[in-house]
């Protein structure tokens, strides 16, 4: 459950977008065959528009995402649309300054640089309710709401409703209360938990469905190899953390930002020396697959400067020339021939992508694992030494 959570809550609006990605079939296949690794510390940035009225789109929701791989933990920040900021709202800046400029506004918010991003509207939301619902949702008060201009009628009566795509918007996109858009973000955080419940009842095959609409329709520069990245990352352990932004209030009821120092001391954490180690496996499918020799390969490696997560034998599949099967995609070839002819100078090795030699590659994953030899994923590349 928490896994589902960590994905689905980084946007109601990407939804299973990321969540998806840890229940397709395939994704056991691509969890060992490719990925982008992200920096310790990645921050995104993911909006909400609303709909297209006279030629005009706000932002109806501005979230920020720090993620902290190292430490496991992803801290999120709601960043509430009616903020005044230079005197006028922060959901017009997308649509009158550019995406840029709103990201500037965000970036000095924070004090954080942000490099990821993902944009969506109102179909996406429309989309996964329907996909996933009906929805259940209790509603404590009545909601009622119209506005012929955005087409949006909102009609709820207190009590426990079975929402569909274009209920479930509605009901989000309500601000007529009390809390204004303050209530807004608090039923986002609730139907959150109410699509991850229903993403857990879903069969596999529908989550993955879902998932492909829901990346056709997003705009976003994440790649798919950085969520598998970001999935392997998740998958055992991590911290959730929501950091609130600061609000003043002026005595006509607008917001302000309120002590932007204290809130950016919430993202801060201590710095960290750089890794520069390596994880990779060495298979010995040479003629001499004994203990001794594999004691002496691991202690050759060791004495380099690198250490192996572990050497494997492999006797039941030959390859015919050493070879090193690179996973990292951010790894370079030349890069990893260096390293390797550091350990076996005297040995010519044939350096590939894993990606661009699928068949052989997974050849020898189901071989390894035939014979109970497996790896712990993510890792950057496998040496493979014969003769």
């Amino acid at each position: 459950m928490k896994l589902t959570v960590i994905l689905l809550v980084i946007s109601i609006l990407v939804g299973l977008f990321f969540v998806s990605i840890f229940f397709i079939p395939w994704f056991s296949i691509l969890y060992s065959l490719i990925y982008t690794p992200l920096p310790e510390e990645t921050n995104f940035l993911v909006l909400g528009l609303d709909k297209d009225i006279q030629g005009t789109r706000r932002t109806d929701v501005i979230l920020f995402v720090n993620v902290d791989i190292s430490e496991n933990i992803i801290k999120i920040s709601n960043i509430p649309r009616d903020l005044i900021v230079n005197g006028k709202k922060i959901n017009s800046y997308y649509q009158t300054e550019g995406f840029e400029k709103l990201k500037e506004i965000i970036e000095n918010f924070t004090g954080k640089n942000i490099t990821k991003y993902a944009v969506v509207d109102y179909e996406v939301i429309k989309y996964i309710g329907n996909e996933l619902g009906p929805i259940e949702i209790y509603i404590n008060e009545p909601m009622k709401y119209e506005d012929y201009s955005q087409n949006l009628f909102i009609n709820f009566e207190p009590g426990l409703h079975k929402l569909n795509g274009d209920q479930l918007l509605a009901y989000l996109r309500f601000r007529k209360d009390y809390q204004g858009d303050i209530g807004r973000i608090e039923r986002m955080k609730y139907v959150i938990e109410k699509l991850v419940q229903a993403a857990l009842r879903k069969d596999l095959y529908t989550l993955a469905n879902v998932y492909k609409g829901v990346f056709d329709i997003i705009d976003t520069n994440i790649k798919t190899s950085e969520l598998i990245f970001l999935a392997s990352k998740f998958r055992k352990s991590v911290k959730i953390e929501s950091v609130r932004f600061p609000l003043n209030y002026d005595n006509a009821g607008n917001i302000y930002p309120g002590n932007l120092e204290e809130f950016r001391k919430g993202f801060i954490e201590e710095q960290k020396p750089e890794k520069t180690s390596f994880k990779f496996y060495v298979i010995n499918n040479t003629q001499n697959q004994t203990r001794t020799y594999d004691v002496n390969l691991y202690y050759m490696w060791k004495a380099a400067g690198f250490i192996p997560e572990g050497i494997f034998d492999l006797s039941s599949m030959d390859f015919d020339h050493d070879v090193v099967y690179i996973l990292n995609s951010n790894l370079e070839e030349k890069e990893i021939n260096n390293i390797v002819k550091i350990v076996h100078p005297k040995r010519n090795f044939e350096i590939k992508y894993a990606k661009n030699n699928l068949e052989k590659y997974l050849m020898l994953i189901d071989t390894l694992s035939s014979e109970r030899s497996y790896f712990d994923f993510p890792i950057d590349f496998i040496v493979i030494l014969t003769g």
